[in-house]
């Protein structure tokens, strides 16, 4: 019998090596045997090539590596090791491995960017940390989006993200990772991984290997560099211990506004108008709800003045402690999501004092919030602070120059559609004035257009009486004007009854619609 071999035919038995006889059943599926330099197999440093060359090695046939059976198989569990892999890993290692390099991820694509946040899964969360551009948003308010909910991997990718500043000085961005870096667990993350189903073994494997090099190499060195930060100067330590201070304390903030928050990130995240469907009343009835428990003697230190008027630091007091802030926050965000926010001056100036703003989405940003207002001062003359750059671009384009201002006791009210018309009389106010103050080095405020707002203590004021003149009938929104009343001195602006008092009285009664005690 003759037998006839094509040239295709014997070109493929030439080629082909056949898989070791006792491999591993984890080496069954690589078609081809991956190349690697014998001569540095034991001795590679790359965890791709380490592992190319252990499961070509290990799976495939090669009288070269005769007699060194055991040295393969301390190696490839020194590899393991580090890449946290059990036996049963392997099988991603060998899909990993036998990848073309263009097809062999480095970092991990959040496949859906419009996913929320809340639901994501730990690899997820790692991906949208790895993204170069986390897009209209800085990358700690991702972070403390996350919550609770913040996996291992999600912690990694910020700590990456924390060493790889470009700041000259990376003093203010280690402070407000260091809890993070001191939280991570390697045998977590790695236990994160194998259990997330939301990615195959190719981005399983490049989170492993980016697990591997940012705690094997690249943490040590942050740890060292915190270390030597706190020793150098006491107000890099001042920062260190503010952010353990904003970590400690968070847990006090009320979880109904933290929540509030979440749920419209969510909504934003997803374009969904069904998930903000309802916002305006919640997050108004939100605003209420806080406003009323604001100390109404802190309310009277608000001084009105051309450029910045009841509301604008009105906003600004609001926004300078968490759960007010939160609350702040969620009312100009549905305002926005619902597109009613070009017409409310509250909101708009909400969203002016709070687009740059750090504030405390969570930990992290209450302590840059925490580091800017400390009013520290670097012992080397000259050096300043850098802070990472503050993204809330959602908020839109606020310009917070209010209008007209009507200011009167108020003879009557009478509806006027869905809204009130305001009648004042003509009166003489009492008012407090600052006659005397200075600028301190505290920062209050980083406004949009990169002005900075330091805070002003008032060493000394007088009460006077001033004739106001009268005022035409003014509108007055449906929501604002709740608790309204003639004989109330009521300063009025774009529709908002920002603030009224008793007559002779300097403090308020009504904010913004809102009793206050």
């Amino acid at each position: 019998m003759r037998i006839t071999i094509t040239l295709g035919a014997l070109c493929a038995l030439l080629t082909y090596t056949a898989p070791a006889e006792a491999a591993p059943a984890w080496c069954k599926g690589g078609e081809n045997k991956p190349t690697y330099n014998k001569k540095d197999l034991f001795s590679e440093t790359d965890p791709f090539s380490a592992l190319r060359g252990l499961v070509g090695a290990t799976c495939y046939a090669d009288d070269d590596l005769a007699g060194l059976e055991k040295q393969i198989a301390a190696t490839r569990a020194a590899w393991g090791k580090k890449l946290g892999l059990t036996e049963a890993d392997w099988v991603d290692v060998n899909e990993y491995t036998h990848l073309p390099n263009h097809l062999r991820p480095d970092t991990l694509e959040l496949k859906d960017r419009q996913k929320p946040w809340s639901s994501l899964s730990a690899l997820e969360q790692l991906a949208t940390m790895q993204r170069a551009d986390t897009g209209d948003v800085d990358i700690a308010y991702v972070a403390d989006a996350f919550g609770g909910k913040l996996s291992q991997l999600g912690r990694l990718g910020f700590v990456a993200d924390c060493i790889a500043t470009n700041k000259s000085d990376p003093a203010v961005v280690y402070a407000m990772c260091a809890m993070d870096a001191a939280a991570l667990d390697v045998t977590k993350i790695f236990d994160e991984i194998r259990a997330d189903s939301t990615y195959g073994a190719p981005e399983k494997m490049a989170a492993r290997v980016f697990a591997y090099e940012v705690m094997g190499q690249k943490l040590p060195k942050l740890l060292a560099d915190i270390k030597a930060l706190r020793a150098k100067d006491p107000a890099y330590d001042t920062m260190f211990k503010l952010g353990e201070q904003a970590h400690a304390t968070w847990g006090k903030t009320d979880a109904r506004w933290v929540q509030l928050v979440s749920e419209l990130d969510d909504a934003r995240v997803s374009g969904s108008r069904r998930s903000s469907a309802g916002c305006g009343a919640k997050t108004w009835d939100a605003w209420k709800t806080i406003l009323s428990t604001f100390p109404a003697k802190k309310l009277a230190t608000i001084r009105p003045e051309p450029g910045k008027q009841f509301v604008q630091q009105l906003a600004v007091l609001m926004t300078a402690e968490p759960d007010t802030y939160l609350v702040s926050f969620a009312f100009a965000h549905c305002a926005q999501l619902e597109g009613t926010a070009g017409d409310d001056w509250l909101v708009d100036a909400l969203a002016y004092a709070m687009i740059r703003w750090p504030g405390f989405r969570g930990p992290r940003t209450a302590t840059q919030t925490a580091i800017l207002t400390a009013g520290l001062s670097l012992d080397k003359r000259g050096a300043e602070l850098e802070f990472p750059e503050v993204k809330r671009h959602w908020m839109g384009s606020p310009t917070a120059t209010g209008g007209g201002v009507a200011t009167g006791t108020i003879a009557k009210i009478e509806q006027e559609g869905e809204d009130a018309r305001v009648t004042f009389t003509r009166v003489k106010v009492t008012q407090t004035r600052c006659t005397k103050g200075h600028y301190t080095n505290r920062i209050v405020r980083i406004w949009p257009d990169g002005n900075i707002q330091y805070y002003y203590q008032c060493d000394a004021e007088i009460t006077e009486t001033v004739d106001v003149e009268e005022y035409p009938p003014t509108k007055v929104k449906k929501k604002y004007a709740a608790g309204l009343k003639p004989g109330l001195v009521v300063r009025i602006s774009e529709g908002i009854a920002e603030v009224a008092f008793p007559k002779g009285k300097t403090v308020p009664v009504l904010v913004t619609g809102v009793e206050v005690k």
